[in-house]
This record gives structure tokens, sequence and C-alpha cells, in this order.
């Protein structure tokens, strides 16, 4: 099976990066019945701003009850609604661009964890709309139990974030094990570098119960 790893362990990221895209393709869904002509006409005349906040109420609720959220104010609401409503992915402007890198921390000592952190770029198209996810996934692989992980999300025309996001994730993981094994840090500060370096990363849309690690039951 595609989720089954080396000792008959159980690989739970593809798991979680399908959780995560079914979550945004159904606010793609959601957002694909509102109108573009209403945020058109919105943004150009107050005679339709029943309309807009409307969608924006609207679009607000059904991410909470995503346990989704976007971190800025009714403006920035606005601006994401409208990016995913008026885009319409062509078939030449699909990316088929995908990446990913793993990151492994050994332990110095017999008595400390293992570390490995998964960073990954994907596309996500899902009825005629495009969205790129930047994923994290920091765990204790030596006791396979605990997790940190974020899902990244950004709208068709800002795939260029995306990258960044990417290269930014894997540029400072990497510094962070090297500084791990020049003995500039501890294996305690792992994690809470970890989270620091992920917090420290802007995504359109967020998941909120990213923010705290996970116990994993294997």
């Amino acid at each position: 099976m595609a989720y089954l790893i080396k000792n008959s362990t159980i690989n739970e990221i593809p798991l979680l990066k399908y959780q995560a895209e079914q979550k945004i393709n159904k606010v793609i869904d959601v957002v694909g019945n509102f109108k573009s002509d209403k945020m058109i006409k919105c943004a150009s005349s107050n005679a339709n701003s029943v309309d807009i906040n409307t969608l924006v109420t609207l679009f607000a609720n059904m991410l909470s009850t995503l346990n989704l959220k976007i971190s800025s104010g009714e403006k920035e609401v606005k601006e994401v609604v409208a990016k995913l409503t008026a885009s319409n992915v062509k078939n030449g402007d699909i990316s088929s661009d995908s990446k990913s890198s793993e990151i492994k921390i050994a332990s110095k000592r017999i008595k400390d964890s293992h570390y490995q952190i998964d960073v990954s770029k994907d596309a996500i198209k899902h009825n005629g709309k495009q969205v790129f996810m930047v994923s994290c996934y920091a765990r204790d692989a030596y006791l396979g139990r605990y997790l940190i992980k974020r899902n990244y999300f950004y709208t068709m025309e800002r795939e260029a974030s995306a990258e960044d996001a990417y290269d930014e994730l894997v540029k400072k993981f990497n510094s962070l094990k090297n500084r791990y094994y020049e003995e500039v840090m501890d294996v305690s500060g792992i994690f809470a570098q970890a989270k620091t370096i992920l917090d420290g990363v802007i995504s359109e849309i967020e998941f909120k119960d990213d923010s705290v690690g996970t116990t994993v039951s294997r």
C-alpha cells in the first residue's frame, strides 16, 4: 500500500496531506458558487456592498467550520474571495511543478530522539481552480509519536510566494540541523525552534489546528 513504509510502520504524511487537500477543495466548491460579477460591482460601487459583505460573512463562517482561517482583516478576506472566484485555470496555465525535501536530524546520543522534517509544494487542482499548498511535517522519528504540522495555501497568482515559502522552510530547517550538529543548540531546543520557523511563514489561508503539536497514534 502507498501509506506503508519499512518495518510495517504507518507513514501518516500522505493521509494528512490528503485531508488538507480535501478541506481546501471544499473552500473552492463554496467560492465557486459566488458570482464573480458581484465581486467586480462591489469593488466599484457601494450599491452592492450588502452582496460582498454577505459573501465575506458566508466565506468566513465556512472557513471557521472547516477549522481554517485568514489571519488578516476583512479587506484581506475580500481579496482572497475575489482571487478564488476570478481565477479559472486554463490548460496551459496548469502547473505540474511539485517538489519535496526530506531533512533528517540524527541524534548524537542514543538516548536522544531523531527528527525528520518533510517539506513539499504541490498544485491542487479542483473544478477549474488551482491553489498551491506548501506543507511541512516535523516528526520525532525516534519515538514516532509527536508531530508538528503546517499546511500553507496560496491562490493561483501567488505561486512565487509559495516557492518562497518552500525555499524558506528548507533553508531554515537545514540551518537548524547544522546548528544542532555544531553544538550551538541542544537537542531539547529542536522542536521549539521548529515551531518558531513554522509560525514565521505567512499563508493566505491557514489551519487553526495546525498551530499546536499533535500526538500521533501508531
